[in-house]
């Protein structure tokens, strides 16, 4: 299988003014490969997030290499990262971060709107992917109309339409019910089925998932299953 996201001896401190360092990263790697579903667990403040936004070109490491798709996205110049990350990487955040003046169409539109792609063949796929989320009868909403589960949902269709090799996932059900953290995470593993890269990073290690990772103090360890 094609490693999709090879995290290389990773590290990452942060030194907060007048407070000791904290090491959110330590020398941590991690592959994931395409068509596998990963999940990252650790109580709040271990680094997860860290460790997503530096998977996503978000947050430059203080060392190591991360490469998404054979690319060491931190030799890339800022653009051509932006370009990079909008081309080949989703994300899937807690807050789900939906613009609210727009609808549900035009909010899964933004992303690849971003790239200059013809709107009509934009408009077609995010049809097809709100449809496919079961929000069809959403479309002319407002992200205001919509309950918590269909608002990430939208989220998670418009980090799915520009077709991303790595799909991010930070906490995607932690503002979610039983049930629709089942709806949203079956996505994700359907995604993953059909040949996409998941990782998700979340407190919630009930989730099953084909590995299963626990970060502390910095480092990851495998989570017995």
């Amino acid at each position: 299988m094609t490693d999709i996201l090879d995290f290389q001896t990773v590290s990452k401190t942060y030194r907060p003014r007048g407070r000791s360092s904290v090491a959110a990263l330590d020398q941590v790697s991690l592959a994931v490969t395409a068509g596998q579903f990963k999940v990252v667990c650790g109580h709040s403040g271990s680094g997860k997030s860290t460790l997503l936004l530096s998977a996503g070109g978000l947050q430059k490491p203080d060392a190591g290499k991360v490469l998404v798709k054979g690319t060491d996205i931190y030799h890339l110049s800022p653009e051509k990262r932006a370009r990079f990350r909008a081309e080949t990487i989703g994300f899937v955040f807690q807050q789900f971060h939906l613009i609210p003046y727009l609808n549900i169409l035009e909010n899964v539109m933004t992303p690849a709107l971003a790239l200059a792609m013809d709107r009509s063949e934009v408009e077609q796929r995010a049809r097809e992917m709100i449809e496919w989320l079961g929000l069809a009868h959403r479309l002319d909403h407002p992200p205001s109309e919509l309950s918590i589960g269909e608002r990430q949902r939208v989220a998670l269709a418009r980090a799915l339409l520009n077709q991303p090799a790595l799909l991010l996932a930070d906490e995607p059900t932690g503002n979610l019910d039983e049930q629709n953290s089942e709806i949203v995470i079956q996505h994700l593993r359907d995604f993953a089925a059909r040949g996409g890269a998941v990782l998700i990073a979340t407190h919630d290690t009930r989730i099953e998932a084909d590995e299963k990772l626990m970060l502390e103090n910095g480092r990851l360890r495998p989570v017995a299953s």
